[in-house]
């Protein structure tokens, strides 16, 4: 939970994106950052994501690194906040590809009761073979 004075923000991520074709299967899984407000001015805030995703089938190995994105205030009133988060993860081996997206979120201030904000992240991927 942040301070009252709200000076950071703290947001778990967790992105699950999983898909089979045939025999092969890629598992990804993004989780956890931070959040920290910018100076008083609070004008904007800005998050460092990382999220790493790997995964093993037989002698295919699928490795796929999700960072950064910035989150700046609506408006000076502040009642939300918003941030876009554009995430590929794609490698290939052999014939095997293996390609996953995370895109886009909305981040809403809570009350000003509230000291602690979460989001919800979706991870979406996609393989194909051949």
């Amino acid at each position: 939970a942040s301070s009252a004075s709200k000076s950071s923000y703290y947001s778990h991520i967790g992105a699950v994106a999983t898909t089979s074709v045939g025999s092969v299967r890629a598992f990804g899984v993004a989780n956890a950052t931070t959040i920290e407000a910018s100076p008083a001015s609070k004008s904007s805030y800005y998050s460092h994501i990382g999220a790493v995703a790997t995964t093993s089938v037989g002698s295919v190995s699928v490795f796929g690194v999700a960072s950064a994105t910035t989150i700046e205030a609506s408006t000076a009133t502040k009642p939300s906040y918003y941030s876009h988060i554009g995430a590929v993860a794609a490698t290939s081996v052999g014939s095997v590809r293996a390609f996953g997206v995370a895109n886009a979120t909305n981040i809403e201030a809570s009350p000003a009761s509230e000291s602690s904000d979460y989001y919800p992240i979706v991870a979406v991927a996609a393989t194909s073979v051949g």
